[in-house]
């Protein structure tokens, strides 16, 4: 996105526009709802546009592709890469960061999808949860007679802050 464009706040599919509420937590209701395993996959995309506006069509799934595409664009297979933070899992975490960090109340400020993520992604070192990624983040050095502590303190401290995998992203591993 270029710096002087706006937030976008609807798609535009068959020639309709629909205007959508891109707050974070009506996004993050959405991404729960597509979870969900006890609805048909109809169902599942009329409900999960309900969570980001206020009248969803009948035929929700093309609607829904629409947002999916603008909300997460699509990478690369080659960019594969280990899952280093959890929305749910950080939750108290990221809160305290974006307070520290920002002055951003995530209980009661608003803020749109992409600009929630975009400031996610930039946290400054400095905080509980950019410690933390860091640890995640950080490899392994290979064993020397000089690293013994180093590499034990590491495994302890990943083990310790590893980002628990639900089962469905075990199975798709």
């Amino acid at each position: 996105m270029m710096l002087h464009e706006k937030l976008p706040d609807s798609v535009t599919v068959n020639g309709r526009r629909y205007r959508l509420d891109l707050d974070f937590r009506n996004v993050l209701r959405m991404m729960d709802v597509m979870d969900r395993k006890d609805l048909l996959p109809g169902a599942r995309a009329y409900v999960a546009l309900k969570c980001v506006m206020k009248r969803p069509p009948k035929d929700a799934s093309p609607v829904l592709a629409a947002v999916h595409a603008l909300l997460f664009p699509a990478r690369k297979k080659s960019e594969k890469r280990e899952k280093l933070t959890d929305l749910k899992q950080d939750a108290d975490l990221i809160r305290a960061a974006f307070l520290q960090s920002y002055g951003v109340n995530l209980w009661r400020d608003r803020l749109h999808w992409l600009e929630f993520t975009g400031l996610l992604a930039c946290l400054p070192t400095g905080s509980r949860y950019a410690d933390i990624l860091s640890i995640r983040a950080r490899p392994m050095p290979k064993p020397t007679k000089y690293n013994g502590d180093e590499r034990k303190w590491l495994a302890e401290a990943k083990a310790k802050f590893a980002v628990r995998l639900t089962d469905k992203e075990m199975a798709d591993s």
